[in-house]
């Protein structure tokens, strides 16, 4: 009796092994995979962002701060700020993506952020941006920022000094004709008088 349970309980891991199911996950060699609503290391769009920093002040642990990256569009962020993470307080719970007004932040499939020392799980744009600009078209991009607001400099002076002269235009006309209406009106009133004496 012994020996048939004995025999019995070699048996069963036998059979698993030899179907090929996997019992165990193979995680460093092998990587699960996730679901599609898995709250990951953030991912960031540097070619979308704006800088508004609405992610930083709406994280509930304060651990989003804006620093500067060089690789985003400086027509669409001027200051050139974008995100920096600190994954040791995050508690990942999605508001700063569900916040961002253009969705340039979105969660990833990435989970692996264990470093040596507490910075290393800082994560800053050069880590988070997937989509970025390289050297050369970030100065074209500064370029054509540069050209706009020569242009936009340029429209203010023109309106300024057409709306100068047509003030100026304006005032003098206006001097013109107060002073005939008054000599009319001395004159109408001077005639009943005069009529009036007759």
């Amino acid at each position: 009796m012994l020996k048939r349970k004995m025999i019995k309980n070699f048996t069963w891991p036998l059979k698993i092994a030899t179907r090929e199911i996997e019992v165990t996950r193979l995680y460093p060699e092998v990587m699960m995979e996730l679901p599609a609503v898995e709250r990951g290391i953030h991912e960031l769009d540097a070619t979308t962002c704006i800088g508004c920093g609405t992610c930083a002040r709406v994280c509930p642990n304060s651990c989003i701060e804006m620093v500067n990256f060089k690789f985003g569009n400086p027509l669409k962020n001027k200051k050139m700020q974008f995100p920096q993470i600190d994954f040791g307080r995050c508690m990942f719970c999605g508001l700063c993506v569900d916040e961002c007004p253009v969705e340039c932040l979105k969660m990833g499939k990435k989970v692996i952020m264990a470093g040596w020392e507490r910075k290393d799980i800082i994560k800053g744009p050069d880590f988070l941006a997937t989509k970025r600009f390289s050297a050369k078209e970030v100065a074209d991009l500064e370029a054509e920022a540069k050209r706009i607001a020569a242009e936009k400099a340029a429209a203010k002076k023109t309106a300024a000094k057409e709306g100068a002269a047509k003030e100026g235009a304006a005032k003098k006309p206006a001097k013109e004709g107060a002073a005939p209406a008054k000599k009319k009106a001395n004159g109408a009133e001077a005639k009943p008088k005069e009529g009036g004496a007759a």
